[in-house]
């Protein structure tokens, strides 16, 4: 396996790999693996840019001309003296016939603690039922 500095490669009996960061795993809950190539396509990464490897759908909803879907995802970053993680809580917006367009949302500039997201999603869920939705009658 090619040199990752602070990426430790682990192969499994399936032929694929996981993925450690500073002896950290990306996703010991869910058991990630990954296919070997993806060593590949980490060693070709520039200082300054990065890889999604994957996300977790949180929550979506729609109106009458979008869609609107929140995930969150994980994806590693190469600096000039390593790898690290990223995790980021992403909005994708889709218009009908449209490519969707995705952004990362942040508090404040810097990424989202998993309370920061809890918090907005509660806050999002009460807007809209108290701005946005008619229990009583559905349109």
């Amino acid at each position: 396996m090619p040199d990752l500095s602070n990426i430790t490669i682990l192969p499994a009996e399936d032929g694929m790999i996981s993925l450690l960061i500073d002896g950290q795993p990306l996703s010991e809950k869910y058991g990630m693996k990954f296919d070997p190539s993806i060593a590949d396509d980490l060693k070709a990464l520039a200082a300054g840019q990065s890889l999604k490897l994957f996300e977790q759908f949180v929550f979506s909803h729609a109106d009458l001309n979008f869609e609107h879907a929140y995930s969150y995802a994980v994806g590693i970053i190469k600096e000039a003296e390593g790898y690290k993680a990223a995790k980021n809580f992403v909005y994708k917006i889709t218009a009908s016939g449209q490519p969707p367009i995705e952004h990362i949302i942040s508090k404040q500039g810097a990424p989202m603690t998993a309370d920061d997201v809890r918090e907005f999603i509660q806050a999002h869920l009460a807007k809209s039922l108290s701005n946005y939705t008619d229990l009583n009658c559905a349109y």
